[in-house]
This record gives structure tokens, sequence and C-alpha cells, in this order.
């Protein structure tokens, strides 16, 4: 959709005049997001790319927008004004404030708060140690090569007590500061383990795709602490080698399909460093 075309649609809706600006953001690596200021409000329009498959993200619109649904009034994430199926649009309230910048304890409040949304509805992902190591054996054979000799966790984790409305990529989408703070880009929830979502934050290699350096240790202390679960944080040491084999085939098949060679070099770097937190003691 071009600018015109999002203007004209947006008229249509009562949510854009002739004194509006449209301002494209960059950032996503797959669908079109604009800034729309009105005189009344911010508006974020996000126009959603074709549904991809065979990824441990797909895109999904109708999922988006059932999710902030979910999650409304709980300062979880922004707040929605209008979703249009036929157009592949959704619009919500922009959130004021800079990108995410080292909150850790802001980062665990809000996964706390998440918690009491409704996950029921959504795509599952696998639960247990086998079947994550499973979709990562299966990204690396699409690969032109494989890894060395990689010690892959054996222990025996049971499913969560509770199912949670995860976000499965949260890496540095999170815009704000404090209790205002709000997790963004809602387009592949899951009814899942929430160790997914502190996965998809604590790893290095989702930090490095943010294009920001690895959590270090005394930050990811800092997490732990300000979340005080310790249930959470015993269960996550058994899960991450697996999380972390998984989407180190991911990296390694974005590496070899991709074409920009920026891109590929940053999901090389990160393939290397996730190779290397599957190691990590706790």
């Amino acid at each position: 959709m071009t600018e015109a075309e999002l203007r004209d649609f947006l008229a249509k809706q009562g949510l854009a005049d002739n004194r509006s600006a449209f301002r494209k953001l960059k950032g996503g690596y797959l669908n079109s997001v604009w800034r729309v200021d009105t005189p009344e409000r911010c508006l974020v329009a996000k126009e959603f790319a074709k549904p991809m498959t065979g990824t441990l993200f797909p895109n999904l619109p109708e999922d988006e927008a059932e999710a902030l649904h979910r999650l409304a009034g709980l300062e979880v994430a922004p707040d929605l004004v209008g979703f249009w199926p036929e157009a592949s649009l959704l619009v919500y309230d922009y959130v004021e404030g800079h990108m995410w910048d080292d909150d850790m304890v802001s980062v665990a409040q809000l996964l706390l708060r998440k918690e009491t949304a409704d996950p029921t509805g959504f795509r599952s992902v696998p639960l247990t140690i086998p079947d994550i190591i499973a979709e990562g054996d299966a990204l690396f054979a699409r690969c032109a090569s494989q890894p060395g000799t990689i010690s892959l966790p054996a222990a025996n984790v049971p499913p969560p007590q509770k199912l949670s409305l995860i976000h499965t990529d949260i890496g540095v989408n999170l815009v704000g500061e404090g209790s205002g703070l709000r997790l963004i880009d809602w387009q592949c929830p899951a009814i899942g383990d929430v160790c997914e979502d502190i996965y998809s934050f604590l790893s290095p290699a989702f930090q490095i795709l943010g294009e920001r350096a690895p959590l270090t240790d005394a930050q990811v202390r800092d997490f732990w602490d300000a979340l005080a679960r310790p249930d959470l944080e015993a269960r996550y040491d058994l899960l991450r080698p697996a999380y972390a084999w998984r989407f180190a085939g991911y990296c390694a098949w974005r590496a070899d399909v991709l074409e920009d060679a920026e891109i590929c070099a940053r999901y090389r770097r990160a393939l290397g460093e996730e190779l290397s937190y599957m190691g990590q003691s706790a």
C-alpha cells in the first residue's frame, strides 16, 4: 500500500485527514509499518506481508489483533485501534518513548503482568526438550553445512504447570520505560511456556539481531532478581540449551537463504553466539 493509498484508507475509517503526517518506520524485517500523526493522536499502521511458512515466526495478522485484544488493560502491549483483514492492516496507538535500553526490572515486571492474559486458541508450540530440539534439527537440515559435534541436552523437563500467552520474539521489541514499557510486534503469538519468552529476551542471538550487544551476566542477574521466580529460573536453565539449538538452526538457515550481505553477517554472528550460549553453565 502506498502512502496515498494508506491515507485514503484511514480517512475512510475516520482515522486520518489531509492534516495527518505519515512517516514510514524502520526496524521490521518483513511488514510495512507507518507512524501516522493526526491532530488528535498518534497511530501506528501496520500492513502485513503475505503469511510465511516453514519458519519459527509465522506472520499472523488475525492473531496479532486477537493478542492485542486479550492484552488490553494489562499495560503490556499497545492499545488496538482497529483491524481490517481484507486489507491486512492493523492500527494501534503509538507507544511514546525510546526503544528499550537496559531496564531489566521493567521487562521482568512486564512479563509478570502478561501472565494474566488468556492464551487459549492461539497456535501451539513445542513444550518438551525433544520436540524443541527436533525443530532445530529440521532447520539445520535445510542448510548447506552443519555445525560440528554438539552435545544436546537430555534432561527430562515436565511441561509447564501453566500455559501462557507468549510473544515468541521479544528481543528488542520493547518501547518505553518503567510501568510504561510496552511489548510490540505481536504477529507470531502462541500458547506455550513463558520460558520461551524469557529466552527470546535473554538470548544473545535475539539481541544481536536487534542490533544490540548480548546482555551481560550482571544484566541477566538483575532480570532474575526482579522476576523473583526461582522456579522459572531453574526451569529456564534446563530448557535454554534446547531453545538455543533451535534458534541457532534458524539463524543458520536465514544466513543461507537471505541475499542482503549485512543481514546475513548478522545472522552468522548470532549463530556463533547461540551455539556458545548452549554450553554456558547456569
